[in-house]
C-alpha cells in the first residue's frame, strides 16, 4: 500500500499530532489487525495515549524503570482495548501492542525520534 504525506498527517491529527501513535496505529493495522474497525482502534489508542501520558507526566522518571513501564502499560492496554472499546484482544496481541507502545515511549525518552 502506498502512503502519502497527507494520509500520514491526517492520521497524526487523530492523535493530536503525536507521531508515535500514528506509527503504532499503522503497525497494529498492518499484519493481523486487532480489529476491523479503524475507529475502534483510534478510540482505544487515544484513550491509551491519555492514560499513559497522564502517568508519565506525573513522574517522568517512570521511563527509567522499563519493567515497571511495561507492566503499567500492559494494564492500560487491557483496560482500553478489552474493557473500554470491547475489542476481543488475546494475550499475544496485548503483548505485541504493549511492546510497540513501550518501544515508542522509550525511543522518545532516549531521543531516538523517527
Amino acid at each position: 500500500m502506498i502512503e502519502f504525506p497527507l494520509e500520514n498527517q491526517l492520521l497524526k491529527a487523530k492523535y493530536d499530532y503525536d507521531a508515535k501513535y500514528a506509527r503504532i496505529h499503522k503497525r497494529l493495522m498492518e499484519k493481523d489487525p486487532l480489529t476491523d474497525s479503524k475507529l475502534k482502534l483510534i478510540e482505544a489508542l487515544k484513550g491509551l495515549k491519555s492514560a499513559v501520558d497522564k502517568e508519565i507526566l506525573q513522574n517522568t522518571k517512570l521511563l527509567e524503570n522499563e519493567s515497571y513501564v511495561e507492566k503499567m502499560m500492559m494494564l492500560l492496554v487491557v483496560s482500553q482495548f478489552k474493557k473500554e472499546q470491547k475489542i476481543d484482544i488475546n494475550t499475544i496481541d496485548v503483548r505485541r501492542t504493549n511492546s510497540s507502545i513501550a518501544k515508542e515511549y522509550r525511543n522518545e525518552y532516549k531521543g531516538y525520534v523517527a
